[in-house]
């Protein structure tokens, strides 16, 4: 591993592809899991790139969620490393 490849934060060595259409996963402590099917990517005015998603949350068939909501690229990438593909 070079010293660039060193000095890359884990994001940005895992080199994830996020579109509009792909779908994610994470699945959290509490046994819930999140599925995000990502709207759009966009970069705000200061150019830091934006994930806008669907987030669905299902602890059981009887118990799931829906949400809008948007998080910075990397934050993104941190929590949902669990592509599943496209909607």
């Amino acid at each position: 591993m070079s010293v660039i490849e060193r000095l890359a934060t884990p994001w940005q060595r895992r080199r994830v592809e996020v579109r509009e259409g792909l779908v994610f996963r994470a699945r959290v402590q509490n046994g819930m899991l999140e599925t995000a099917r990502v709207l759009a990517v966009v970069a705000d005015p200061m150019g830091i790139s934006h994930v806008s998603y669907e987030l669905t949350i299902e602890r059981s068939e009887a118990l799931r969620y829906d949400y809008r909501r948007t998080l910075n690229l990397e934050s993104f990438i941190d929590r949902y490393q669990e592509p599943v593909g496209a909607a």
